[in-house]
């Protein structure tokens, strides 16, 4: 697996390797350069629950446009190589590239047209992400080249995974073969998040009223709102909003927390290891997505939602496509996405209705079970292998690349 990213903070990533490792696979997972949970630089070659992992010297920073094109580029050039060294070292089955961007899968140039299978994961939709990020009709270019390369990248590889069943019609109505498709949904993994009782008494404290989000704080994540909202309710309902994670508008929503006056109401935790986020939904009333409708947001699926609701805590989301998809306005407490009175009255109802909230949080725990990495780790299994018996099928008779070929296949 090649992906532009830091392993050990990457939950999808993880899921997939160890799942495959547990298997039997033998699995190399390239990535970036990371430190450990304790603060120290992270080996550049380790071995993680089965799974060995090859750290690029290539750190993530948040920054301009141009420091994202030279990650890419330089995660494409030298995990190219990587790659390459390990098919002719001792040969690859499956090149697994995770996205962004979708044209790192032409670092699996060699391993491919030597024989390896090769899979793109789309983990986010390029064209759509940017577009939600820069409307401005300038771009228009750059949306374009975006477009292009996608199609380029999916058509390259032999199999292409997404996130869930409207990247699915997303990825279909751009031309990729429907057999081509495999969806496997982003869902939390419930030895991280094992399903947890509701408190009998909520809130926790009629002193204070806790939302909490987990993620990113960024243009799409627009947390903005929920500091408006709480500035709407201000003498009425003590609310505090705990923003756990980082992002380039973490000081905007703070700087406009302080304006409005209720930056004594917003707490930043920055970022939390992903076994402590728990720990942190315990001591939380509601947990909160903010997320922007539009040409991304409609095929976003918050996996932080799952895992509020694994938690035992009533869920605030806009009403966006994929979110309804999956959970029924029974299940949430959706509002319109980007309207703050909507988001604010739906905190006021929550206030007052004790009851009502349980009885949504009953309903989500019927259909939790089936919204679970537990619940799709099977079908990925059994996916892989299928394609592992397809690279077999078209093997030529006799041909290998592998000095010691091994009995296990390599990714």
């Amino acid at each position: 697996m090649l992906a532009h990213t830091c392993y050990l903070r990457d939950p999808r990533v993880r899921r997939e390797a160890e799942a495959l490792a547990e298997t039997g696979f033998d699995i190399h997972v390239i990535s970036l350069a990371e430190k450990t949970p304790q603060g120290a630089p992270a080996p550049r070659l380790t071995q993680v629950n089965g799974v060995w992992v090859h750290r690029l010297p290539i750190s993530r920073k948040r920054a301009s446009l141009v420091r994202y094109f030279f990650e890419y580029f330089a995660t494409c050039v030298l995990g190219g190589l990587a790659l390459t060294w390990m098919h002719l070292r001792s040969r690859l089955d499956v090149v697994h590239i995770h996205n962004m961007p979708d044209i790192l899968v032409m670092a699996a140039l060699v391993p491919r047209f030597t024989g390896a299978r090769v899979i793109l994961d789309v983990h986010d939709p390029m064209p759509e992400l940017f577009m939600s990020w820069d409307q401005r009709a300038s771009n228009r270019l750059l949306v374009g080249m975006l477009r292009i390369q996608e199609r380029i990248s999916c058509a390259f590889a032999h199999q292409v995974v997404s996130v869930n069943e409207s990247m699915r019609d997303n990825l279909e109505a751009k031309g990729v073969p429907k057999e081509k498709i495999f969806i496997l949904n982003n869902f939390p993994d419930q030895r991280l998040f094992p399903l947890r009782d509701p408190s009998e008494v909520w809130p926790r404290s009629r002193d204070a009223l806790v939302l909490l989000y987990c993620g990113t704080i960024t243009e799409h994540y627009d947390l903005s709102l929920a500091v408006r909202a709480i500035a709407q309710l201000a003498g009425e309902i003590p609310v505090r909003l705990r923003l756990v994670g980082e992002g380039n508008k973490v000081q905007d929503v703070l700087g406009l927390a302080t304006a409005l006056g209720v930056g004594d109401r917003i707490e930043h935790l920055g970022l939390v290891p992903i076994d402590r986020v728990r720990d942190e939904m315990k001591n939380a009333d509601i947990g909160i997505s903010c997320h922007r409708a539009g040409v991304f947001g409609d095929l976003y699926f918050s996996t932080k939602i799952i895992e509020y609701l694994t938690q035992g805590l009533p869920v605030l989301a806009p009403r966006t496509k994929t979110i309804g998809k999956y959970l029924p306005e029974d299940a949430l407490f959706y509002f319109e996405p980007g309207d703050e009175k909507a988001l604010a009255d739906r905190l006021r109802f929550m206030w007052e209705n004790e009851g009502e909230v349980h009885a949504r949080l009953n309903n989500a725990r019927r259909v939790l079970p089936n919204l679970s990495w537990q619940a799709e780790r099977e079908r990925f299994i059994s996916y892989y292998q299928h394609v592992i018996a397809r690279q077999a099928d078209a093997e030529p008779q006799g041909s290998s690349l592998a000095a010691e070929p091994s009995t296990k296949p390599r990714f």
